[in-house]
């Protein structure tokens, strides 16, 4: 099914405004990939002929979408799909994986990076030996230059070793010292942002964030890893597969 049809079928099965049922229409469609991410959207004029709106009602619903973080305005291309960044729950990987798979260009802001004795909260969260030297690295993390999560992970010194100033990948540095989680128990919530996080992240406060927790254990059963990191509720989904 083409764009054109897919919208006006999704909007056929709504009832209420039709801005409204634009709106949902178009959020429903780029969700599901039709356009692939980067490509531009059509001339507002063609799409407002194809789909029998006004170019106020689209223009409108244009501007919704991109509050949503669907599609983003750019010079000399139009508006372009941006899509939500699809997170698989069948494999482990770190972000700076999952931006390569997505063709996007992932980097980091380090806003912390410490060498301190593990203390009791952690150390009972984790069972990891009380004093135990840990790394604490919070970073905000970025695709192709925006914001996508904010992230805060501790991790034995052992694992990253003492010079690690925290750029690059965190896991491409464990895999390097046979260190790397092979199992992870994760945990997942929806969130508001407060105004710290939202300051961060370049959302309003109270914004929905998607907040990850995860244990990393590594080859003997211990962890490797203990971080939460905190997603833009707009630019990140997460995907898995169930099999009965």
């Amino acid at each position: 099914m083409d764009f054109y049809a897919a919208i006006l079928e999704r909007m056929e099965r709504q009832h209420g405004p039709l801005g409204d049922r634009l709106r949902n229409a178009l959020t429903y469609v780029l969700d599901s990939g039709i356009i692939p991410a980067g490509e531009s959207l059509p001339s507002e004029r063609e799409m407002a002929e194809r789909l029998n709106v006004s170019r106020s009602t689209l223009r409108q619903g244009l501007k919704d979408i991109a509050q949503l973080g669907l599609v983003a305005t750019r010079p000399g291309a139009g508006t372009v799909v941006v899509g939500r960044i699809p997170k698989a729950l069948s494999h482990l990987s770190g972000f700076t994986e999952d931006m390569q798979q997505r063709g996007l260009v992932a980097s980091s802001q380090v806003l912390e990076c410490s060498i301190a004795p593990v203390g009791p909260d952690t150390a009972f969260r984790t069972g990891l030996p009380l004093g135990t030297p840990v790394f604490t690295l919070v970073r905000l993390r970025l695709a192709g230059g925006e914001p996508i999560a904010y992230e805060r992970a501790m991790v034995p010194v052992d694992a990253v070793g003492e010079n690690f100033d925290g750029t690059g990948s965190l896991y491409e540095r464990m895999d390097a010292r046979k260190a790397r989680p092979k199992r992870v128990l994760q945990s997942l919530q929806a969130t508001e942002a407060d105004e710290e996080l939202a300051r961060h992240l370049g959302v309003r406060p109270g914004a929905a964030v998607l907040e990850i927790s995860q244990l990393g254990y590594g080859d003997a059963g211990t962890v490797v890893e203990d971080a939460t990191s905190w997603y833009r509720g707009d630019r990140y989904k997460y995907v898995g597969e169930i099999r009965g």
